[in-house]
């Protein structure tokens, strides 16, 4: 079993944490407790259609994966 911490922020985020010693990497997951099962059968579609808004960048972020892979990370 994974160990982990479980607690939840003032503004209701749900934050899990494990700690890994062995490598010196951070990462960080977003996950979203919504989806496809809480749309109703006359408007199907937005979780799919949101999923992919939020990897086609912004106007202040226009391809979010460059600022990361220049601090060394990656996607």
């Amino acid at each position: 079993m994974i160990k982990f911490e479980r607690f939840e922020l003032d503004n209701g985020l749900r934050v899990l944490v494990h700690e890994d010693d062995s490598t010196p990497m951070a990462t960080v997951n977003v996950l979203y407790n919504v989806g496809a099962r809480d749309e109703s059968p006359d408007k199907t579609g937005f979780a799919h259609l949101f999923e992919h808004l939020m990897f086609g960048g912004s106007a202040n972020i226009p391809d979010f994966d460059t600022p990361i892979q220049m601090a060394g990370g990656e996607n």
